[in-house]
């Protein structure tokens, strides 16, 4: 009876951590099947104006790493700003922490008075090893899609990639948020409930 009541405990146990796994992470998908964070966001007080130039400020921060291109695009005219960013994701299980490869991802920002969208899709991993000098850098040109299945045998490794460009990217909309709702006078942003872009 013990013997059965630790099997049926253990078994729990095992489901509720594989249940709490998978629920770590739930990207949200567009119509194309790609992996895509997008809302519409209220910034009470703040002209289109003003959102645009708090916009330009943040995403002029935003860049490719280890690239001399610059992805920066903004079409004043429309209020739209365009860019192109990305991130170190590492290797798990090793001693010595190593870079695995970089994510990359677009990032557009639509702007309207007292409110601003933003979509972040595209993510892609392009894989890293050390050169003959011990820096790391691009192995190849291919960048592979988030999106994509792996083998079992890169299974962990992947999903780990995916949860740290997950977090990220939550950091990367509060980190927004943040900019755009910039004002020397205090002004309550807020999420907005119905998308009537």
């Amino acid at each position: 009876m013990v013997i059965i009541m630790l099997r049926i405990t253990v078994l729990l146990v095992t489901s509720i951590f594989n249940y709490s796994l998978s629920q770590q992470r739930q990207f949200p998908i567009n119509d194309i099947e790609k992996y895509t964070f997008t809302d519409v966001i209220e910034a009470y007080g703040l002209d289109k104006e003003k959102l645009l130039s708090n916009g330009e400020k943040f995403m002029h921060q935003v860049k490719v790493l280890n690239s001399k291109k610059k992805h920066y695009k903004i079409e004043k005219e429309n209020y739209v700003i365009i860019n192109k960013g990305s991130f170190y994701v590492y290797r798990i299980g090793s001693v010595k922490k190593g870079i695995s490869g970089a994510v990359e991802y677009d990032i557009v920002l639509e702007i309207k008075d007292g409110k601003y969208r933003y979509t972040i899709t595209n993510f892609k991993y392009n894989e890293y090893q050390k050169n003959r000098y011990g820096k790391y850098e691009p192995i190849n040109k291919k960048l592979v899609p988030l999106e994509m299945e792996v083998s079992s045998i890169n299974k962990k490794a992947w999903e780990n990639h995916q949860q740290v460009v997950y977090d990220k990217s939550l950091k990367l909309i509060q980190n927004l948020f943040s900019a755009m709702t910039y004002s020397e006078e205090k002004i309550i942003g807020k999420e907005k409930k119905d998308d009537d872009w």
